[in-house]
């Protein structure tokens, strides 16, 4: 299946980074509305992260995320490597360790990775902080998907990177067959729209030309033919989920709709009932609790067997 991305949701956690090419046709970035990134004291500056893991086995990994309420276990997936590298390389530098879950959901979702968050956990723009460099998306929903337990990025940039530090847990979620039925829409809607870009790229010259010579009618009339050879390129190819996966969602819960938009580049294979615990932690209207949820130390476990 073709990989895609989509436009940001509510799990972006900061502005856009710098878009793949220069493209004549409108490719917006929208920002996420209130999740734009807040200016950091001037004593705050960019943490420096080193390069500690340069050894990445192709195989699964396991860390431990050991919290002031208890340890959960996830297991970072072989197939998405560029993020299980990412992640691990910040548990090395101990990045995640004094972090707080600046976001949680009842029965939904809990969310981290804003370093400043470890000096300044009440300050009001915890969570909106990004600072490091931004990792390309790995989102493949026929093969990793949002059921409970999920570990997933947050996203820039219209899905097409992930934070390089913000990350989320599924907790759960209500779906049903209708959920599964508009999350399969969405997800077909945005394999049109990725092949719908890669033509753009791909006639890059032609768009320039047409636009250099002002020429809106015809750059209209173009865009609508490259639009028009993405549907029909994907004409008969519509996404389903299986029918395990569609089992799965409606028994244990998830959340179906960020397939589309949001790479998982894990799950958690123990201490479900811990994020579970932190998800319904009493929070204020945005999702921070009033008391902090501490990750107290991040882990590799190298000898970790199910």
């Amino acid at each position: 299946m073709r990989k895609f991305f989509g436009i940001l949701g509510n799990l972006c956690c900061s502005g856009c980074s710098a878009a793949v090419a220069v493209l004549l046709l409108s490719v917006a970035c929208d920002g996420g509305g209130s999740d734009k990134k807040s200016e950091q004291p001037v004593e705050e500056a960019a943490e420096t992260i080193k390069e500690l893991n340069t050894d990445s086995p192709d195989s699964d990994q396991y860390v431990s995320i050991s919290t002031n309420m208890g340890d959960i276990v996830v297991k970072l997936y072989r197939e998405t490597p560029l993020h299980r590298k990412n992640f691990v390389n910040l548990v090395m530098n101990g990045y995640y360790d004094g972090q707080i879950f600046y976001r949680v959901k009842p029965g939904s979702l809990i969310q981290t990775g804003d370093g400043f968050s470890r000096s300044n956990p009440s300050d009001p723009s915890v969570g909106t902080h990004d600072e490091l460099q931004s990792v390309p998306e790995e989102i493949e929903p026929g093969e990793r998907y949002h059921k409970r337990g999920a570990l997933a990025a947050a996203s820039v940039n219209q899905g097409q990177y992930s934070s390089g530090s913000h990350f989320y847990i599924i907790a759960g979620g209500g779906v049903n067959d209708s959920k599964l039925d508009e999350s399969e829409r969405f997800i077909y809607k945005e394999m049109i729209e990725r092949r719908y870009i890669e033509l753009q790229l791909e006639n890059n010259d032609e768009i320039r030309r047409l636009n250099d010579a002002g020429k809106k009618d015809e750059l209209g009339k173009f865009a609508g033919k490259l639009k028009a050879q993405a549907k029909k390129e994907l004409k008969d190819k519509e996404f389903k989920y299986t029918k395990a996966q569609r089992a799965l969602y409606k028994k244990e819960g998830g959340a179906p709709q960020f397939d589309p938009y949001y790479t998982v580049f894990g799950e958690v294979v123990e201490g479900m009932e811990v994020v579970d615990a932190i998800s319904r932690v009493n929070a204020n209207p945005n999702g921070l609790p009033y008391s902090h949820v501490v990750i107290n130390k991040m882990t590799i476990l190298d000898e970790y067997a199910e």
